[in-house]
């Protein structure tokens, strides 16, 4: 029956619903996550290539973070139970939209491992919660956010930070109840307050001390000025897509918000590879030194990010390392053609292979768990 279902889906008419074409524009976007959740990104967040690059970048310090026993209890303790980081069969997977360019707040969307992160509201297993960050977020419209701006804007002003603290100082150290009184004072602190959205984000967030709104220092944790400093490197945009603007078969011209034209997966240990051997390659003496690949060695952890950042993101905010764009063309080689064999030529409705050419292919490869052509047919697993 599964298979059955499948192939109806894949045989199925792609939908004739269009974007109001003054506003029609093409966004590549990526998302890590579990494969049984499905590449569709309904009620998902993706990122261009900088910006997913970013997210997929911070999984690498997990080894260290994780350990830490303060980060298990502040906000970014999430990250260490994470579906999306942890799962043990995760894809990133490439999604083909047509959007419609007039972007709403962006919403934080997460897969639930019983609590929402944000609301702290239980939340139903294996389904996507969705928060909206702004004052209020189109469910329509495609919601965008600017990692540099968010995750390394520049200083709070005094002024901004002074009004902060006296209105919602007390329920700092609460993200739900900071997030509540920010909400309710926003319009005051943007105003005349002259805040800016990533002030407030940051101080609900940061509680002081937390991830999102950490300054690196020469007195912090490597991983934390690591996790403070990616942004800066990558740049990029996020995107959340939710269920109420996906057009539909029967939607009228200009009244939903996004539609796929095409996707591909690919095995996160496939990318992973790519990645990994990129950077190894350009930092040769420092991960010779460590000997062979531990990733989850503090010696390693430190001699890729030493090699992506450069040596003195330690402790600093200066940035260096290997340029963007090598990391980019690393991370997004796995969709190219070539790396994915013969198969992934063929893309059919939503980017699949045929599925003649396809399932040969991955039944073959499914206990080989090989990374050529079955890569590409990786897909297959959202829907057979």
């Amino acid at each position: 029956m599964k298979v059955l279902g499948g192939l109806a889906l894949l045989l199925a008419a792609p939908a004739t619903a269009k974007i109001d074409p003054r506003y029609a524009m093409n966004v590549t976007a990526y998302h890590l996550h579990p494969t049984k959740t499905g590449a569709r990104p309904i009620n998902m967040d993706t990122g261009d290539a900088e910006g997913d690059l970013y997210f997929y970048l911070d999984e690498f310090l997990l080894p260290l973070e994780c350990v830490n026993a303060a980060s298990k209890d502040n906000f970014s303790g999430g990250d260490c139970k994470n579906p999306e980081r942890v799962d043990p069969d995760l894809v990133v997977s490439k999604v083909d939209l047509e959007v419609d360019s007039r972007f709403t707040a962006y919403s934080a969307c997460n897969l639930c491992n019983g609590t929402d992160p944000f609301s702290r509201k239980p939340c139903v297993i294996g389904t996507y919660t969705c928060d909206c960050e702004g004052l209020w977020c189109n469910k329509g419209h495609v919601g965008k956010s600017n990692i540099s701006q968010k995750f390394a804007p520049a200083a709070t002003t005094p002024k901004c930070g002074d009004s902060m603290n006296r209105t919602c100082g007390s329920a700092r150290q609460h993200v739900k109840d900071c997030g509540v009184c920010m909400a309710r004072n926003a319009i005051e602190l943007l105003g005349k307050d002259t805040c800016r959205p990533a002030d407030l984000f940051r101080y609900c967030t940061s509680g002081g001390h937390g991830h999102f709104g950490h300054q690196c220092s020469a007195t912090s944790h490597d991983w934390e000025c690591w996790r403070s400093n990616l942004p800066r490197k990558t740049g990029g945009f996020w995107y959340s897509t939710l269920k109420e603007g996906q057009c539909q078969e029967n939607s009228a011209t200009g009244s939903c918000g996004w539609k796929i034209r095409s996707m591909t997966s690919v095995r996160n240990d496939c990318l992973q590879e790519k990645l990994m051997t990129a950077v190894e390659g350009a930092g040769q003496d420092c991960f010779g030194a460590c000997g062979p690949r531990n990733a989850t060695s503090p010696c390693w952890i430190g001699c890729f990010f030493d090699t992506v950042l450069g040596p003195k993101a330690r402790n600093s905010t200066v940035v260096g390392g290997l340029p963007t764009a090598t990391l980019v063309s690393a991370f997004t080689s796995s969709f190219d053609a070539e790396a994915q064999g013969a198969a992934s030529k063929h893309h059919h409705i939503l980017g699949y292979p045929s599925m003649w050419e396809c399932i040969p292919i991955r039944l073959k490869a499914i206990s080989a768990r090989t990374c050529s052509a079955p890569c590409a047919c990786q897909a297959y697993l959202q829907v057979l």
